[in-house]
Protein backbone atom coordinates (compact mmCIF):
# COMPACT_ATOMS: atom_id res chain seq x y z
CA UNK A 1 0.00 0.00 0.00
CA UNK A 2 1.36 3.24 -0.88
CA UNK A 3 2.49 5.65 1.62
CA UNK A 4 0.27 8.90 1.56
CA UNK A 5 1.80 11.03 3.65
CA UNK A 6 3.76 13.28 0.66
CA UNK A 7 0.19 13.45 -0.45
CA UNK A 8 -1.30 14.95 2.45
CA UNK A 9 1.38 17.03 2.46
CA UNK A 10 1.47 18.24 -0.36
CA UNK A 11 -2.61 18.41 -0.61
CA UNK A 12 -2.53 21.05 2.26
CA UNK A 13 -0.21 23.25 0.88
CA UNK A 14 -2.30 25.71 -0.37
CA UNK A 15 -5.10 24.99 2.55
CA UNK A 16 -2.48 26.11 5.10
CA UNK A 17 -0.85 29.28 3.82
CA UNK A 18 -4.31 30.42 3.38
CA UNK A 19 -5.15 29.74 6.61
CA UNK A 20 -1.48 31.58 7.71
CA UNK A 21 -2.68 34.96 5.28
CA UNK A 22 -6.22 35.06 7.15
CA UNK A 23 -4.85 34.75 10.52
CA UNK A 24 -2.32 37.60 9.93
CA UNK A 25 -5.04 39.50 7.90
CA UNK A 26 -7.23 39.20 11.20
CA UNK A 27 -4.68 40.05 13.34
CA UNK A 28 -3.53 43.76 11.09
CA UNK A 29 -7.32 44.46 11.45
CA UNK A 30 -7.68 43.98 15.32
CA UNK A 31 -4.56 46.02 16.17
CA UNK A 32 -5.12 48.68 13.64
CA UNK A 33 -9.14 49.18 15.25
CA UNK A 34 -10.19 48.93 11.10
CA UNK A 35 -13.16 47.11 10.15
CA UNK A 36 -12.20 46.93 6.34
CA UNK A 37 -12.30 44.13 4.07
CA UNK A 38 -9.00 43.71 1.99
CA UNK A 39 -9.68 45.19 -1.48
CA UNK A 40 -9.30 42.02 -4.23
CA UNK A 41 -6.58 43.78 -5.81
CA UNK A 42 -4.21 43.42 -2.59
CA UNK A 43 -4.24 39.59 -3.66
CA UNK A 44 -2.88 40.42 -7.31
CA UNK A 45 0.23 39.94 -8.10
CA UNK A 46 2.40 42.03 -11.03
CA UNK A 47 1.67 39.51 -13.72
CA UNK A 48 -1.82 40.16 -13.31
CA UNK A 49 -2.77 37.23 -11.55
CA UNK A 50 -3.62 36.23 -8.37
CA UNK A 51 -1.26 34.87 -5.93
CA UNK A 52 -3.21 31.79 -6.04
CA UNK A 53 -3.13 31.68 -9.71
CA UNK A 54 0.61 32.09 -9.76
CA UNK A 55 1.08 29.09 -6.61
CA UNK A 56 -1.17 26.93 -9.06
CA UNK A 57 0.62 27.30 -11.69
CA UNK A 58 4.30 27.12 -10.56
CA UNK A 59 2.63 23.40 -8.61
CA UNK A 60 1.32 22.43 -11.52
CA UNK A 61 4.37 22.82 -13.29
CA UNK A 62 6.26 20.29 -11.45
CA UNK A 63 2.85 18.26 -10.82
CA UNK A 64 2.75 17.52 -14.91
CA UNK A 65 6.14 17.15 -14.73
CA UNK A 66 6.21 14.10 -11.92
CA UNK A 67 3.75 12.34 -13.77
CA UNK A 68 5.98 12.60 -16.68
CA UNK A 69 9.03 11.32 -14.61
CA UNK A 70 7.32 8.42 -13.20
CA UNK A 71 6.22 7.16 -16.58
CA UNK A 72 9.26 7.33 -18.21
CA UNK A 73 11.21 5.86 -15.23
CA UNK A 74 8.49 2.54 -15.23
CA UNK A 75 8.45 2.49 -18.61
CA UNK A 76 12.22 2.01 -18.67
CA UNK A 77 11.49 -0.79 -15.65
CA UNK A 78 8.39 -3.18 -17.31
CA UNK A 79 9.00 -1.63 -21.08
CA UNK A 80 4.95 -1.56 -21.38
CA UNK A 81 4.32 0.84 -24.35
CA UNK A 82 1.36 2.63 -22.39
CA UNK A 83 3.99 4.54 -19.95
CA UNK A 84 5.87 5.45 -22.44
CA UNK A 85 2.45 6.79 -24.45
CA UNK A 86 1.29 8.78 -21.43
CA UNK A 87 4.68 10.16 -20.47
CA UNK A 88 4.67 12.00 -23.96
CA UNK A 89 1.49 12.91 -23.42
CA UNK A 90 2.52 14.12 -20.07
CA UNK A 91 5.44 15.82 -21.48
CA UNK A 92 2.78 17.92 -23.86
CA UNK A 93 1.27 19.06 -20.81
CA UNK A 94 4.24 20.18 -18.45
CA UNK A 95 5.07 22.14 -21.86
CA UNK A 96 1.60 23.97 -22.02
CA UNK A 97 1.77 25.22 -18.02
CA UNK A 98 5.44 26.24 -19.38
CA UNK A 99 3.86 28.50 -21.81
CA UNK A 100 1.85 29.80 -19.28
CA UNK A 101 4.60 31.17 -16.98
CA UNK A 102 6.28 32.43 -19.94
CA UNK A 103 3.11 34.13 -20.95
CA UNK A 104 2.54 35.85 -17.49
CA UNK A 105 6.23 36.43 -16.91
CA UNK A 106 6.64 33.61 -13.98
CA UNK A 107 9.89 31.94 -13.63
CA UNK A 108 10.25 28.67 -14.03
CA UNK A 109 10.52 25.73 -11.06
CA UNK A 110 11.68 23.32 -13.34
CA UNK A 111 14.57 25.08 -15.20
CA UNK A 112 17.29 22.87 -15.40
CA UNK A 113 16.22 19.68 -13.60
CA UNK A 114 16.15 16.59 -15.16
CA UNK A 115 14.16 13.13 -14.52
CA UNK A 116 13.28 12.81 -11.32
CA UNK A 117 14.62 15.81 -9.65
CA UNK A 118 11.86 18.55 -8.25
CA UNK A 119 12.56 22.19 -6.71
CA UNK A 120 9.22 21.21 -4.80
CA UNK A 121 10.58 18.84 -1.79
CA UNK A 122 7.41 17.22 -1.35
CA UNK A 123 6.81 16.41 -4.79
CA UNK A 124 10.22 15.37 -4.71
CA UNK A 125 9.55 12.93 -1.97
CA UNK A 126 6.59 11.99 -3.56
CA UNK A 127 8.02 11.06 -7.08
CA UNK A 128 10.45 8.62 -4.74
CA UNK A 129 7.83 6.86 -3.19
CA UNK A 130 5.59 6.47 -6.47
CA UNK A 131 8.73 5.02 -8.46
CA UNK A 132 9.82 2.81 -5.34
CA UNK A 133 5.96 1.45 -5.23
CA UNK A 134 5.86 1.34 -9.23
CA UNK A 135 9.10 -1.09 -9.13
CA UNK A 136 7.79 -3.81 -7.22
CA UNK A 137 5.23 -5.22 -10.30
CA UNK A 138 4.20 -4.29 -13.00
CA UNK A 139 0.88 -4.30 -11.77
CA UNK A 140 1.62 -1.96 -8.53
CA UNK A 141 3.07 -0.06 -11.79
CA UNK A 142 0.11 0.80 -13.23
CA UNK A 143 -1.88 0.95 -9.82
CA UNK A 144 1.04 4.07 -9.56
CA UNK A 145 -0.15 5.60 -12.78
CA UNK A 146 -4.17 5.53 -11.78
CA UNK A 147 -3.48 6.89 -8.54
CA UNK A 148 -1.35 9.95 -9.94
CA UNK A 149 -4.10 10.61 -12.54
CA UNK A 150 -6.98 10.62 -9.91
CA UNK A 151 -4.67 13.03 -7.87
CA UNK A 152 -4.31 14.86 -10.62
CA UNK A 153 -8.19 14.99 -11.90
CA UNK A 154 -8.58 16.25 -7.87
CA UNK A 155 -6.07 19.25 -8.40
CA UNK A 156 -7.45 20.29 -11.97
CA UNK A 157 -10.75 20.54 -10.76
CA UNK A 158 -10.10 22.11 -7.49
CA UNK A 159 -8.08 24.62 -9.75
CA UNK A 160 -10.53 25.14 -11.90
CA UNK A 161 -12.95 26.15 -8.83
CA UNK A 162 -11.19 29.26 -8.02
CA UNK A 163 -9.48 30.45 -11.30
CA UNK A 164 -11.02 33.28 -13.17
CA UNK A 165 -8.16 33.51 -15.90
CA UNK A 166 -9.81 32.09 -19.30
CA UNK A 167 -6.04 31.25 -20.68
CA UNK A 168 -5.29 28.93 -17.17
CA UNK A 169 -8.86 27.62 -17.47
CA UNK A 170 -8.21 26.33 -20.90
CA UNK A 171 -5.55 24.86 -20.26
CA UNK A 172 -6.55 23.07 -16.71
CA UNK A 173 -9.67 21.92 -18.63
CA UNK A 174 -7.32 20.03 -21.64
CA UNK A 175 -4.90 18.37 -19.05
CA UNK A 176 -8.08 17.22 -17.25
CA UNK A 177 -9.95 15.88 -20.22
CA UNK A 178 -6.49 13.98 -20.55
CA UNK A 179 -6.05 12.62 -17.04
CA UNK A 180 -9.44 11.17 -17.36
CA UNK A 181 -8.20 9.42 -20.16
CA UNK A 182 -5.65 8.44 -19.17
CA UNK A 183 -7.00 6.91 -15.84
CA UNK A 184 -8.98 5.08 -18.14
CA UNK A 185 -6.10 3.20 -19.87
CA UNK A 186 -4.26 2.82 -16.97
CA UNK A 187 -7.52 1.16 -15.32
CA UNK A 188 -7.83 -1.17 -18.30
CA UNK A 189 -4.46 -2.46 -18.41
CA UNK A 190 -4.93 -3.52 -14.65
CA UNK A 191 -7.61 -5.36 -15.52
CA UNK A 192 -6.94 -6.99 -18.33
CA UNK A 193 -3.16 -7.94 -16.58
CA UNK A 194 -5.05 -9.13 -12.87
CA UNK A 195 -8.13 -9.99 -14.01
CA UNK A 196 -9.54 -7.74 -11.05
CA UNK A 197 -11.32 -4.42 -11.17
CA UNK A 198 -10.08 -1.08 -10.71
CA UNK A 199 -11.06 0.50 -7.90
CA UNK A 200 -10.55 3.87 -6.83
CA UNK A 201 -7.26 5.25 -4.80
CA UNK A 202 -7.72 8.83 -4.19
CA UNK A 203 -11.43 10.01 -5.82
CA UNK A 204 -14.37 8.68 -4.36
CA UNK A 205 -15.68 5.26 -5.96
CA UNK A 206 -18.62 7.05 -7.85
CA UNK A 207 -16.34 9.68 -9.39
CA UNK A 208 -14.25 6.88 -10.61
CA UNK A 209 -16.77 4.53 -11.74
CA UNK A 210 -18.05 7.65 -13.87
CA UNK A 211 -15.10 8.83 -15.27
CA UNK A 212 -14.42 4.80 -16.56
CA UNK A 213 -17.83 4.90 -18.13
CA UNK A 214 -17.08 7.91 -20.09
CA UNK A 215 -18.35 10.67 -17.41
CA UNK A 216 -16.86 13.19 -15.36
CA UNK A 217 -16.24 13.53 -11.47
CA UNK A 218 -18.13 15.24 -9.41
CA UNK A 219 -14.84 16.00 -7.15
CA UNK A 220 -15.95 14.26 -4.05
CA UNK A 221 -13.00 12.42 -2.08
CA UNK A 222 -13.09 9.76 0.23
CA UNK A 223 -14.40 6.59 -1.81
CA UNK A 224 -10.92 5.42 -2.05
CA UNK A 225 -8.85 3.26 -0.20
CA UNK A 226 -5.79 5.65 -0.07
CA UNK A 227 -8.22 8.83 -0.21
CA UNK A 228 -7.18 9.98 3.55
CA UNK A 229 -10.40 11.80 4.16
CA UNK A 230 -10.74 12.77 0.40
CA UNK A 231 -7.95 15.13 0.72
CA UNK A 232 -6.77 15.97 -2.54
CA UNK A 233 -4.02 18.63 -2.58
CA UNK A 234 -6.15 21.31 -0.80
CA UNK A 235 -9.58 19.91 -0.33
CA UNK A 236 -9.61 22.31 2.57
CA UNK A 237 -11.80 25.10 1.26
CA UNK A 238 -10.28 25.64 -1.75
CA UNK A 239 -7.54 23.27 -3.43
CA UNK A 240 -5.44 22.45 -4.19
Amino acid sequence: MLNNTHLQKTGKRLSNRQLIVGLGLALFLLVGGLMLVAPAEAQTTSSGLTTADVDSLLYMREEEKLAHDVYVTLYELWGAPLFSNIANSEQNHTEMVLALLYQYGLEDPAVGNGVGVFANPDLQALYDDLVSQGSQSYEAALLVGGLIEEVDIADLQAELSITNVAAVQQVYQSLLNASSNHLNAFANAYENATGNAYTAQWLGDADVVAILNGGHASGNRNGGSQGNNGQGRGNGGRRS
